[in-house]
């Protein structure tokens, strides 16, 4: 199963949304996003003057951790246009026997938890 299979990410595109920061903390995995809304988002607006889509700040929660795993990890920092970085993007996320797999230029890591959350936020 791929993610935009799931209600909460259906009006995401994460292969173009940005991973600002990776936390992880006891039984918790949160991805910080500047996320890209699709046309279908309640909070989706038009592009920004010189911008592809309609972004916005995210988090991509991971909860009740049972087991993490990670492949890979790479704490490069890629610049973007206005020399703010960012660790690239979420290229892969699919499910698997209850199992959530991410990949892109930060890692590769399998999830085993109780749920996920994907929530416009508002931080710095």
């Amino acid at each position: 199963m791929n993610y935009y299979e799931l209600s909460s990410l259906n009006n995401i595109y994460l292969e173009d949304s940005y991973v600002l920061e990776i936390e992880e903390k006891e039984n918790t995995l949160i991805f910080k996003l500047e996320a890209v809304l699709t046309e279908n988002n309640p909070s989706y607006t038009p592009p920004r003057a010189g911008e592809q889509y309609c972004y916005s700040k995210a988090t991509l929660g991971f909860y009740g951790i049972h087991l993490i795993k990670w492949l890979e990890r790479n704490r490069k920092e890629f610049p973007d246009k206005t020399e703010k970085n960012d660790y690239g993007n979420i290229d892969i996320f699919r499910i698997e026997d209850g199992t959530y797999i991410l990949s892109g230029d930060w890692g590769v890591v399998e999830i085993d938890c109780d749920s996920i959350e994907f929530k416009l936020e508002k931080f710095s």
